[in-house]
């Protein structure tokens, strides 16, 4: 009998040693002080799918593999909107656009120039504010126009460039100008958000070859009408599936690209150290999945699902999770690790953490309700919502008035339109989509407008922004 006591004394003593190195190595396997960097890298329109660490059979992202595979894949993320401003003040807030407001962009239609981004409220306080009142020197480089200092993302950052339209290197060349500050920092935040895989894809070697012919890509040269938003015909099935075979070719090519400049980033100042680093994108990118191109269309898998990729400080352990998880728990994220407290402004939930996310939004349900929601935004062309389960997704359109309803599970391409057949489910979600918005939290953005330069324009038009 003494015996079995003792066994099983020694079982619990070694279960909680199990247990207690497991926690150890999830939560952050940091020093106590904390006193580690953190960097931040967002890659615009970089679908999850596309990268070779998430099961894509093209070796399109070997640098960002490496981190991956002493970090945390989080499979299902999810991104509150389908393109830039939307997603980024999200992530940067902890809050969603129907709170923060940021909901156009800059863009001109019809030759006649309109700048109408919002500027979000200065009551929501940043991740750069808040790592900087905690001691750390911040740095951030953006190259998307949608980025910059007059729509006040260069809150809370010590050293900040918004570089409009330009590529990897020179958003390289930028944070190397700042390396004796950043050397120099106790500790340093780096933000840094590269534009590569959007729009226009540029054919880059040597990986191009590796994709397609080099007189593929001369013959086609991606003709102008394949930079539009809406392409009716793909419906029809009268596309060229040639040209849209190299236009994902050329796609992969500029993945592969801004790969590299992270390889050397991370090299350059020994990021695999004593760093956290956060991996993912704003939005994802479609290839004519639902008869579009681009992004900022609608809110299917193509332009919401993201890639996230958390390398722990220290650590050199590799998880994945399947849990659906948003671009708002970033924030959370990094505070819980650093044992900051959140302020009221924050929706999301720190992905360390194994309760439900979203627990804020339960409160407001008169009966209780244990599932776990996920939500993304659109007020473009439309006024798009989606409410999803680790299950279902549904879609409603305030304008028309249309609803869409797919099980992700059984139909991840979103090809079989359940509204009409599954109308509990349908009505449910309903519901609480409608909860949700009548019931968050409104940060009035204010509005800012102001003409074009010609060469603006011209960018703009490369990247899509005119309609």
């Amino acid at each position: 009998m003494k015996k079995h006591k003792y066994n099983h004394c020694i079982f619990i003593l070694i279960l909680s040693f199990f247990l207690v190195s497991l926690f150890s190595e999830m939560c952050c396997n940091s020093p106590t002080d904390k006193n580690f960097n953190i960097v931040l890298i967002t890659i615009d329109a970089l679908r999850a799918d596309h990268l070779s660490c998430y099961g894509y059979e093209r070796k399109t992202s070997p640098n960002i593999d490496k981190i991956a595979e002493t970090g945390i894949i989080f499979k299902n993320a999810i991104a509150p909107s389908s393109w830039t401003a939307p997603s980024m003040v999200s992530l940067i807030t902890s809050t969603y656009p129907t709170n923060h407001g940021v909901i156009h962009g800059m863009g001109y239609r019809k030759n006649k120039t309109i700048h109408m981004q919002e500027v979000f409220s200065d009551k929501l306080v940043t991740l750069a504010e808040i790592l900087k009142a905690h001691g750390y020197n911040t740095f951030g480089v953006a190259s998307n126009i949608h980025l910059s200092e007059k729509f006040g993302f260069e809150r809370g950052f010590d050293y900040f460039q918004c570089l409009p339209f330009l590529d990897a290197p020179p958003v390289n060349e930028t944070i190397s100008s700042w390396e004796d500050e950043i050397r120099n920092s106790d500790k340093f935040f780096v933000w840094l958000h590269y534009i590569d895989p959007h729009l226009p894809y540029l054919a880059r070697t040597p990986w191009i070859e590796n994709y397609t012919s080099k007189s593929i890509v001369e013959e086609l040269s991606v003709p102008e009408t394949w930079w539009s938003f809406n392409l009716p015909s793909a419906t029809t099935h009268n596309y060229d599936t040639k040209a849209l075979s190299t236009r994902i070719s050329l796609y992969d090519s500029e993945i592969n690209y801004v790969d590299s400049f992270i390889g050397k980033l991370i090299h350059k100042f020994e990021l695999d150290k004593n760093t956290l680093i956060i991996i993912t994108s704003d939005h994802g990118e479609e290839f004519l999945e639902h008869g579009q191109l681009c992004h900022g269309n609608n809110l299917y898998q193509e332009t919401i699902h993201i890639p996230l990729i958390v390398k722990l400080p220290y650590s050199s352990k590799k998880e994945i999770i399947h849990k659906q998880v948003n671009l708002v728990d970033i924030m959370p994220t990094i505070l819980d690790i650093l044992n900051i407290d959140y302020p009221e402004q924050i929706l999301g939930q720190s992905l360390l953490k194994r309760e439900g996310l979203l627990s804020w939004l339960k409160e407001l349900f008169k009966e209780k309700d244990v599932t776990d929601y996920n939500f993304a935004e659109l007020d473009t062309k439309s006024t798009l919502k989606t409410i999803m389960t680790a299950q279902w997704k549904y879609i409603y359109d305030y304008k028309e008035k249309t609803e869409l309803l797919y099980n992700i599970t059984s139909d991840r391409f979103e090809l079989n339109n359940l509204a009409e057949k599954e109308i509990n489910q349908k009505n449910q979600l309903k519901k609480r989509l409608f909860e949700w918005i009548s019931n968050a939290k409104k940060y009035p953005a204010q509005q800012q407008q102001s003409n074009l330069s010609e060469e603006e324009k011209e960018k703009l038009k490369s990247l899509g922004y005119t309609r």
